[in-house]
């Protein structure tokens, strides 16, 4: 079963495994979203709006469908 990012609840934290072929995989990962960082949901905004990740002391903050692209594994 693949988790991404999109569906993690606030607090939850994971482990990066994987970011899915796409455009702004190179984007994500030059951001920091790199396999095996950990990331933890700090706040996700209503109807769909953009999710504040929270890694290694950094708030980032991406639209739903980037969120979409990073596979995790819950911790």
């Amino acid at each position: 079963m693949h988790i991404t990012a999109d569906t993690m609840t606030a607090s939850r934290s994971a482990i990066i495994k994987e970011i899915a072929a796409s455009p702004l995989k190179i984007n994500l990962m030059e951001l920091g979203f790199l396999p095996g960082k950990t990331i933890t949901l700090n706040h996700a905004a209503p109807m769909g709006g953009p999710m504040a990740f929270l890694m290694d002391e950094t708030l980032l903050a991406l639209r739903k469908s980037e969120a979409a692209l990073i596979e995790v594994q819950l911790l």
